[in-house]
């Protein structure tokens, strides 16, 4: 072949073959997109158990297969395409409409909560500008507006306990929820949140499937190994966060943090702040960025900022916990010890900063 028609042919392949491509997977999506809108379920799960189905990708006519979901008031196949990896913020062709600028516009209260608990964000806009925010014209919608603008994704997220993790008859793992009867392969956002540790830094939490990062612990992950009041019985997991138990281990937690907890066992502790009277059961410590330090000079006590370089004598407030249950016992004040016993029943959570007191908050 000559080098000409070599250098004409080689792009004209190039091109069919994408071409050909894209009508293969347009094809694919487009019986995935006809069984969303006849809310054909048996044929809409077969559709979505293709092997080379790409969820994100869009329909022969520039539709997305998660926007046409919403369009159709489609709630179980959002969740299904949710479940298998569609974005929650993806951009439809031409118009650049989000799935929430369509729930918010139809005014899909309950479609739009789990977009928003999937990390759908309500400032992204359309080719237009037009935030989805601003088609939030309902009381019901500007009300989740408000819980996102107070917590973001985690405000909407399934409450702690929620979700199991089971394995199937093939060994695939999935989660279920025992009080919905809900399935799904992929963790949801409250079984979604990692811990982030990097030296020298204040420990993070980030959310997999949302993207959020929080510096406090997320209430998904408030659990502790809390020993059994009766004697020969086995130690149970307690959320401090939602004050509930159970007795398998969470399915929140991270393999890490669970192995961890376990490694522990039942002595993990609590934290009294001196000053508020607030409660912790987790080393608030590792949650700010003040270290400790000693001067050279002196040899007295100094705290050192490491993200801001602020050094200041005087313990930041941040710092100003004690442990008073679960540690050396001999570290401790018998009354210390008496109270966190006393106390370890019944407290009150703040869910916005991520901690407790023992009396009740003022009110009004």
């Amino acid at each position: 072949m000559p080098r000409t028609m070599a250098r004409v042919a080689l792009p004209f392949l190039i091109a069919t073959t994408c071409s050909l491509l894209f009508i293969v997977l347009a094809s694919r999506t487009d019986s995935l997109l006809a069984a969303i809108k006849q809310k054909n379920y048996t044929a809409l799960l077969e559709e979505l158990s293709a092997e080379d189905l790409d969820v994100n990708n869009p329909t022969s006519s520039h539709r997305l297969p998660m926007l046409e979901a919403v369009r159709s008031d489609n709630e179980f196949a959002v969740k299904a395409l949710l479940d298998l990896g569609a974005l929650a913020n993806s951009h439809e062709p031409m118009s650049g409409q989000t799935p929430l600028h369509v729930a918010f516009s139809l005014n899909f209260v309950t479609i739009a909560l789990t977009l928003l608990e999937h990390g759908a964000d309500p400032h992204a806009t359309n080719q237009a500008g037009d935030p989805a925010r601003q088609l939030a014209s309902s009381p019901e919608t500007a009300e989740l507006l408000s819980r996102h603008e107070a917590e973001g994704a985690m405000a909407f997220e399934s409450a702690p306990g929620s979700w199991l993790r089971a394995v199937d008859e093939e060994g695939d793992p999935y989660f279920w929820s025992p009080s919905t009867g809900e399935t799904r392969w992929s963790a949801p956002p409250s079984c979604s949140w990692h811990r982030i540790t990097v030296q020298g830094k204040p420990i993070r939490f980030i959310n997999q499937v949302t993207g959020q990062q929080v510096t406090s612990l997320p209430p998904a992950l408030a659990w502790a190994l809390v020993a059994a009041e009766e004697e020969g019985s086995s130690p149970h997991w307690f959320n401090w966060a939602a004050g509930l138990s159970s007795l398998s281990p969470p399915a929140e937690l991270p393999a890490d943090m669970l192995e961890e907890l376990q490694a522990a066992g039942s002595a993990g502790g609590m934290w009294l702040h001196s000053a508020s009277g607030e409660l912790s059961y987790s080393d608030p410590a590792y949650s700010t960025a003040w270290r400790e330090l000693r001067d050279e000079a002196t040899g007295e006590p100094y705290y050192f900022n490491v993200e801001s370089g602020e050094a200041v004598w005087e313990t930041p407030e941040e710092l100003a916990w004690e442990r008073v249950d679960g540690g050396e016992e001999g570290q401790q004040e018998e009354g210390q010890q008496e109270e966190g016993r006393r106390r370890s029943s019944g407290y009150y959570y703040n869910r916005l900063s991520g901690e407790a007191r023992w009396e009740a908050p003022a009110t009004g």
